[in-house]
């Protein structure tokens, strides 16, 4: 499908393709989006994953500039190590924001930019790939429109890690180039974007592979010997990927070997319904009121009604290969989808190791709109033949309603953001006050049970930015056996039993947050606090979200000192 000349929007001379699709895909991601190009350095998605990213982001510039060999020992869940690799650590997203953090960029900035480019990214490498399938501009649009104003975006609007879908088509367009053309190179790069989706988010490099091997396989059905014949360029985008992919890989196997893997209960909880492919997002203005009959969290996935007749569409063009490659990826990845609520997720869960680490298979609906975007592409390329009648007029016209009803379609209520600040030593007193006392073990209170996790503690997370001391709490999409051990230990806190455990993690300073207690609740326990003699109260400060009490564990009898001038400014509680 690649060899029609006709590709701009009207008469005349071609206009450049980045001319048309990077402002056309920048429009999308501002529109789909709409608020949050308006407060980039001081709101985000009003989620706790919206603080545990940005403080990924933060750590992996810590690291990189403190401690580069031990990066995935985060200064979570102390005293575990390799705790970045708990959740998906988006590497790539930290290395890109670590120059920007480094230079004094808001960590605010820098996550909003991030997940902006998200969504225009992905927008942008599926008008690459739907390009080079049917030559034409339009049809491209419309599929770049599909994929980068999905209504699966927004219902994951929070998770930085799964915009990052930009690899997936790129991946998928050097696959095709590299069988029609059996260079090794177009094979390797191939590989190269399968990894950069891996480090861009571990779900989507893992479905990645999966959807690359069927895709070969399809083809292979479709076309054996040119299959064949392309085996040495296959092999070297394999031999790319994995050498890439294994030392990336390896915090994660230690995770998986010591942490176990994903209860089934959990899996199955994340496992779309067929009826899920009916329910959109709340926000969607058109179809968010099927968010109140079907559906949970994580599992709203209507594709866009458009998107559905579009690629229907497809199945009147002659030249069937490409509909059916990525119709069956399509059908394919939405049944594996289903997870353990299918056949060949359950039947592949106990094959493949990789697939016990992940929680949420829903998200192979990601797939399955790139393969629609696709196959929408070439539904409104045929549409064009159809009614266009070899007229670029009116051809581009074809192309700018299909485009148009995208837009409608995936029009948005106005995003929930929250107000949130940078963290700033300075300003939050009780932060600079543990800086000025030195070194030491954090724990923050109110600590959640382990039946109302998560809590607080992605906020906690993104706070200990300001000291980067080590922290008992902890966010991730694991828990582990120490951290559940200390939550049900502080259940009875300060008991003897609950303070021998904070002796034995080392706990130095305890931080009692006002704000995130029930009323009477912080009173009653400072009195309680207050009456151990063990613990000696340092001071109520100013915290961001109002104030707080800082304690210091003292087991062992000797007087707490401040060892900077950073502590002589703070301890002037109020």
């Amino acid at each position: 499908m690649t060899g029609d000349p006709t590709t701009s929007w009207r008469s005349g001379r071609r206009p450049p393709t980045w001319l048309v699709a990077g402002p056309a895909v920048l429009a999308m991601t501002v529109f789909v989006t709409w608020p949050q190009s308006l407060y980039m350095g001081n709101r985000f998605a009003s989620h706790v994953d919206s603080y545990f990213s940005t403080w990924r982001l933060m750590w992996i510039a810590h690291a990189l500039s403190s401690a580069p060999r031990s990066l995935f020992d985060a200064n979570i869940f102390y005293p575990s190590t390799g705790t970045l690799a708990y959740s998906d650590a988006t590497l790539l997203q930290g290395l890109l924001a670590a120059p920007l953090l480094w230079a004094g960029v808001s960590p605010i900035v820098v996550y909003n930019l991030l997940l902006l480019v998200g969504f225009a990214g992905s927008g942008l490498a599926m008008f690459v790939l739907a390009r080079y399938l049917t030559g034409r501009i339009g049809p491209a649009l419309v599929a770049s429109g599909i994929f980068a104003m999905a209504p699966y975006r927004i219902e994951h609007f929070m998770h930085l890690e799964l915009q990052w879908a930009m690899w997936m088509p790129l991946t998928l367009w050097a696959l095709h180039r590299a069988l029609a053309e059996r260079s090794w190179r177009l094979g390797a790069l191939g590989g190269l974007f399968l990894w950069l989706q891996m480090i861009s988010c571990v779900y989507y490099g893992v479905f990645l592979s999966i959807a690359a091997g069927l895709l070969v396989l399809t083809q292979a059905l479709m076309a054996p010997r040119e299959t064949l014949a392309a085996w040495k360029t296959l092999a070297a985008g394999a031999l790319v990927a994995a050498v890439l992919t294994v030392p990336y890989a390896l915090p994660y196997l230690e995770n998986a070997r010591t942490l176990g893997g994903r209860d089934s209960y959990d899996v199955t909880q994340f496992s779309a319904w067929p009826t899920d492919y009916l329910v959109a997002p709340e926000l969607n203005r058109l179809w968010g009121w099927t968010a109140k009959i079907w559906g949970g969290d994580e599992r709203r996935l209507f594709p866009g009604l458009m998107a559905i007749v579009l690629a229907g569409c497809a199945l009147m063009r002659r030249q069937k290969r490409e509909t059916w490659l990525y119709l069956v990826m399509a059908l394919v990845t939405i049944e594996l989808s289903f997870g353990l609520n299918g056949y060949l997720y359950s039947w592949l869960f106990s094959r493949l190791p990789v697939l016990n680490g992940l929680r949420a298979p829903a998200r192979f609906a990601i797939v399955a709109q790139c393969a629609l975007a696709v196959l929408a592409a070439v539904g409104v390329l045929a549409l064009q033949d159809r009614f266009g009648r070899g007229e670029p007029s009116r051809m581009a016209g074809v192309a700018a309603i299909a485009l148009l009803l995208v837009t409608v379609e995936s029009s948005n209520s106005p995003a929930f953001l929250s107000g949130v600040s940078r963290p700033n030593p300075a300003a939050y007193d009780v932060y600079r006050a543990i800086r000025g006392i030195g070194p030491g073990v954090v724990l923050e209170l109110p600590m959640p049970t382990l039946s109302s996790l998560p809590g607080q503690e992605a906020v906690y997370a993104f706070w200990s930015s300001t000291h980067w001391h080590p922290l008992v709490n902890g966010y991730s999409g694991y828990f582990p056996h120490v951290y559940a051990e200390t939550a049900n230990r502080m259940e009875t806190f300060p008991d003897d039993e609950s303070l021998a455990r904070l002796g034995r993690l080392n706990v130095r300073y305890i931080i009692v947050h006002r704000e995130f207690f029930g009323a009477g609740q912080y009173n009653e326990l400072l009195l309680k606090m207050a009456a151990e003699p063990r613990l000696k109260p340092f001071g109520t400060y100013r915290d961001p979200a109002g104030e707080a009490t800082l304690f210091l564990l003292n087991l062992d009898g000797s007087e707490p000192r401040a060892t900077s001038s950073d502590a002589a400014d703070a301890t002037g509680s109020r």
